[in-house]
């Protein structure tokens, strides 16, 4: 077996993207790996872009690094996580393969619009400002916690104690539009604003961090809770976890017919349990949806889910 790569000693990003992946494995090594797939729905198949039907694959792109939702196994090269497994499924029901490509997090719907790829299964929150450029998808639940060195050194409870301090984040995530509003809250109450600090991928999120050059990152919890497990006490999740926008599958705005498709293949997979097994595998189990919900391009606020905000929970408002 593969010695795991200690988070005490120095590591590249490479390496510490190395250590994820494997820790990912490892950590699902109890659980079945090979969940059957759906069988092929000839009339959604049937209702695929004649080009995809031709070609006889979706092109997905993801982030990949970001376990247990999408990451890449220990040779390095294979795509696995939650992610990677339910756009498999979605595929077979479509009756197509599936082929993954990883990008920046920034770079996913301009990709989209170039039609580079045909749709983004990301662990991207759905808005409304997204929306005016995609079609979404909902597929799963989420919510946000904090992720800090080990021992707290900063003693973070929550975003309200931010202030003054350096936030590392993802380049394009939703969550940089929280911290911003933190650090104005942090400005009206006299104090230091907040400093952003952004980054291409995870691996330099989580590098930031055990290096000192920042002091906390704030996302989607599950990606950093299990970070923090694998992390042999480097990294820690504190604070509680704030209401988050729920994730959707991302697809080209001119690409409404495509986007239908996914939707009913979701409702194949939510109705025939390969979903909540995928899910299951994850340890996501928790984040459930109960059926598909499509948002066509340009969708009202009012089609969105809206969490709670995560700032009037912090600052008491």
């Amino acid at each position: 077996m593969t010695m795991p790569i200690r988070f005490g000693s120095p590591v590249t990003a490479r390496r510490l993207a190395a250590a994820i992946g494997l820790s990912a494995l490892v950590a699902t090594s109890a659980q079945a790996q090979d969940i059957p797939m759906p069988a092929e729905d000839a009339g959604l198949h049937a209702q695929l872009p004649e080009a995809m039907r031709d070609r006889g694959t979706i092109r997905v792109v993801s982030t990949f690094g970001y376990a247990p939702q999408q990451f890449y196994g220990e040779d390095g090269v294979t795509p696995e996580g939650f992610s990677v497994d339910l756009a498999k499924a979605l595929g077979a029901v479509a009756g197509v393969q599936v082929e993954f490509t990883n990008a920046s997090f920034d770079s996913l719907i301009p990709g989209l619009d170039a039609r580079r790829f045909d749709m983004a299964i990301a662990a991207m929150s759905a808005t409304e400002e997204r929306g005016a450029k995609v079609n979404f998808v909902i597929y799963e639940k989420a919510g946000a916690q904090l992720l800090v060195a080990g021992g707290n050194p900063k003693k973070i409870g929550g975003l309200q104690d931010l202030c003054g301090l350096t936030v590392a984040s993802l380049k394009g995530s939703l969550h940089n539009q929280v911290i911003e509003q933190v650090s104005a809250k942090c400005v009206d109450q006299g104090k230091q604003p907040v400093r952003l600090d952004t980054y291409d991928n995870s691996d330099s999120v989580y590098q930031s961090l055990l290096t000192g050059r920042t002091d906390a990152n704030y996302r989607d919890a599950s990606p950093l809770i299990h970070v923090a497990k694998m992390s042999e006490g480097r990294l820690e999740v504190v604070g509680p976890e704030y209401p988050d926008h729920p994730y959707g599958i991302a697809i080209a705005g001119d690409n409404a017919d495509f986007a239908k498709v996914i939707a009913a293949a979701l409702d194949v997979v939510i109705k025939d349990g390969t979903y909540q097994a995928v899910l299951d595998k994850w340890g996501l189990g928790n984040l459930s949806v109960e059926s598909a919900v499509l948002t066509p391009i340009g969708s009202p606020a009012s089609a969105y889910p809206t969490p709670p905000s995560a700032i009037g929970i912090a600052f008491g408002q």
